[in-house]
């Protein structure tokens, strides 16, 4: 028994009801009880397609964009505006994607 959710509620539903359920529940990447509750409660559910990509991809950049800062520091490159620009865009995405990641939890 779930201790946080100790109460159950029973529906029926047609074969083609419990078809399109299952198909929405594997559309939004959460388990059948979340997707449900979050259904009857009103919450928003958002899936984005290719989010663990963008953030593997993300990383990578930014990791790149640490070299390049240490570079400019140490004096071994000169494009210090530039890399300022490119790190306030890179924060900026950074919390967009927190804020959608929150949103899908």
């Amino acid at each position: 028994m779930n201790r946080s959710r100790p109460k159950q509620i029973l529906i029926r539903v047609s074969e083609l009801e419990l078809n399109a359920i299952k198909l929405k529940v594997t559309k939004s990447k959460i388990n059948q009880n979340e997707y449900i509750l979050r259904c009857l409660l009103d919450k928003e559910i958002v899936v984005i397609d290719g989010l663990k990509e963008q953030i593997v991809e993300l990383k990578r950049i930014g990791n790149n964009l640490n070299q390049l800062t240490r570079a400019v520091n140490e004096g071994r490159a000169n494009c210090g505006k530039e890399l300022q620009d490119i790190n306030k865009e890179m924060k900026e995405v950074w919390q967009l994607l927190r804020l959608l990641i929150q949103r899908q939890h």
